[in-house]
């Protein structure tokens, strides 16, 4: 995407953040507002509508225009009820046109003056950043800023908020990466490659960095060349993956994944996305009972009857299976098959991610979005009309600037930071939706 073109997506994005704050602030329902691009009344300057349901059941159609500045703003004609003009302001030190029927919101993409009337009711709301971060912090401040928790009667923050809008209105997929098994004594992506790593050069460092000053520290160089060394992969993986020490049971009710499985079993037709190997997942849901559907390549079947579909799109490797081709040539694992996969936009793998990506509300765990293939995809499929969730977890004695940031990085690939400050508290915010 072009700068230009980058710049203006990210205005509108925002747009959309400081509109939806507004309905949390005047305590509007999320299961009340619908988001449309396009209706029967074609309005070709229109951006976009929110559909409110009143508490009294009366229909509100809010009809947003988003101005790159005031220079191309008419005031006086785009004065109508119902009318949302977002306009794009260099800064908040000046006089504005108050409506006497819409709604205008004067923003520079970080403080935002909103004026008019939103449920038969004025408002007049002036929000300004304090800038002590790098990047602007618009979404963390609106996100813990203490006056702004439980205001709405439907949910007691607004992140809260948000993911209760867009889990309601759109099909939900959990996104799993292999932090959401370390709570169990899993490694995560990064300790399984060294652990993979270990294995390979028995402790010989030297040897380690004489084949790494040729071939590079990226992840999979290292498996590439362990798989043409004649080094047993597979049978080392399975190892990793499944013959780990327990630091919890896997029935523990607390563990990140079988909370992940309670919201399955209240949330029928969850899709999972998964970039991880192991089968942790299905044992937990066949113990339970639930009904579900696996698909590791291109000959899967997908039942209509499975609560659940799960998709391995980086492969599969059940326990002891290493030696089973089926299995191991699903397995994306070295730099090859990688490089091959992120370059095969056709294949099932990119198809599934970016379709579900764009239009559906996904909730990433245990990822921490490292991986540059993950992120273009995330910018391919951009859709400035919903957002998806990250859960992240803060690290002791990182500044407060860290956070600031980080949160409005990740906003530019749609994605709204969770920060947790302990693992169990993933479950908790699912338990809630």
């Amino acid at each position: 995407m072009e700068k230009e073109v980058r710049d203006e997506y990210i205005f509108q994005k925002k747009s959309l953040l400081v509109l939806l704050f507004l309905f949390y602030h005047s305590n509007v329902s999320y299961d009340s507002i619908v988001l449309r691009s396009f209706g029967f009344h074609f309005d070709a300057t229109c951006n976009f509508k929110a559909i409110v349901t009143s508490k009294k059941g009366n229909i509100h159609k809010y009809v947003t225009h988003i101005y790159p500045s005031l220079s191309g703003f008419n005031y006086e004609k785009m004065d109508v009820m119902g009318n949302v003009n977002i306009v794009r302001v260099k800064n908040m030190d000046m006089e504005f046109f108050q409506p006497e029927a819409a709604l205008n919101i004067y923003f520079t993409g970080s403080d935002f003056y909103a004026t008019g009337y939103m449920e038969g009711k004025k408002i007049n709301y002036l929000f300004r950043t304090k800038k002590t971060a790098i990047t602007d912090n618009l979404l963390y401040h609106l996100s813990t800023d203490k006056k702004n928790e439980n205001i709405n009667d439907t949910a007691e923050s607004f992140i809260l908020w948000l993911a209760k809008l867009f889990t309601t209105k759109l099909k939900v997929d959990l996104i799993m990466g292999a932090g959401i098994n370390t709570d169990y004594g899993a490694k995560n992506w990064n300790g399984l490659i060294e652990s993979l790593n270990t294995d390979f050069y028995k402790g010989d460092y030297k040897f380690a960095q004489e084949i790494q000053h040729y071939t590079g520290q990226e992840l999979f160089t290292s498996s590439m060349v362990m798989k043409t060394s004649g080094f047993d992969t597979y049978q080392s993986l399975n190892r990793e993956l499944y013959m780990f020490k327990e630091a919890k049971g896997f029935d523990d009710p607390n563990a990140t994944l079988y909370r992940c499985t309670d919201y399955i079993i209240h949330h029928e037709h969850t899709t999972v996305i998964t970039y991880n190997y192991d089968t942790n997942l299905e044992y937990l849901l066949k113990k339970r009972g639930i009904r579900y559907t696996v698909v590791y390549d291109d000959n899967s079947f997908v039942d209509k009857q499975a609560k659940v579909d799960i998709y391995h799109v980086h492969g599969l490797l059940p326990y002891d299976k290493y030696d089973e081709k089926k299995y191991t040539d699903s397995l994306i694992f070295n730099e090859s098959e990688y490089y091959y996969l992120y370059n095969n936009p056709y294949s099932w793998n990119i198809s599934k991610q970016l379709h579900d990506f764009k239009f559906n509300a996904c909730l990433f765990i245990g990822i921490s979005l490292t991986d540059p293939d993950m992120k273009r995809l995330l910018e391919l499929a951009s859709n400035y009309l919903k957002f998806n969730f990250i859960f992240l977890k803060r690290e002791k004695d990182y500044s407060e600037t860290v956070y600031k940031d980080l949160t409005s990085y990740f906003f530019t690939f749609d994605l709204i930071v969770i920060w947790i400050d302990d693992y169990n508290e993933i479950g908790e915010f699912l338990n809630k939706l």
